[in-house]
């Protein structure tokens, strides 16, 4: 009964390693699932991962704006209405107190401060902005709002 059972035994395990052999590789058909499933994500995914990039530029723009608006609302707390006309609009280096940023990659940037209450700061988007061309981003600070700074314009 023992070498009945131990040939058993024995052709159990040459089955299960016969049968182990043909399974260790992935089908076609899994193979193709699997690639699909892979594009379907890849389409949903790839437009929101583009548009990140524009999004990134408008905050650059957004950013030395409103520096620069906080050096007006410096300039308008330190000495009333006739800081802001005071206040350098000139489109030196943009590391100076009081002056409009200067020109980047992606923006070209304008500011008025003809206003004795308001500053504005426009940015441009210019040719190396990619889909950001022309579109604008326009930072405003009101001195007869309390200080508050707003952002307005076409990009994102």
């Amino acid at each position: 009964m023992t070498t009945l059972n131990s040939r058993l035994q024995l052709a159990m395990l040459n089955r299960k390693k016969g049968r182990n052999a043909l399974e260790k590789g992935f089908t076609l058909v899994e193979l193709m699932i699997v690639i699909v499933i892979v594009g379907i994500l890849s389409a949903v995914a790839l437009p929101n991962f583009l548009s990140q990039t524009s999004k990134a530029k408008a905050t650059e723009a957004k950013t030395l704006a409103s520096a620069a608006l906080k050096e007006a609302q410096v300039a308008w707390t330190e000495s009333g209405s006739a800081g802001l006309t005071d206040w350098q609009v000139s489109s030196t280096a943009a590391t100076d107190p009081g002056q409009c940023p200067a020109s980047t990659t992606n923006f070209d940037f304008q500011c008025d401060g003809a206003d004795e209450e308001a500053v504005t700061v426009t940015a441009e988007g210019t040719g190396d902005s990619g889909d950001l061309e022309g579109k604008t981003v326009i930072a405003t600070f009101d001195a007869t709002k309390g200080g508050q700074v707003t952002f307005t314009g076409t990009a994102p």
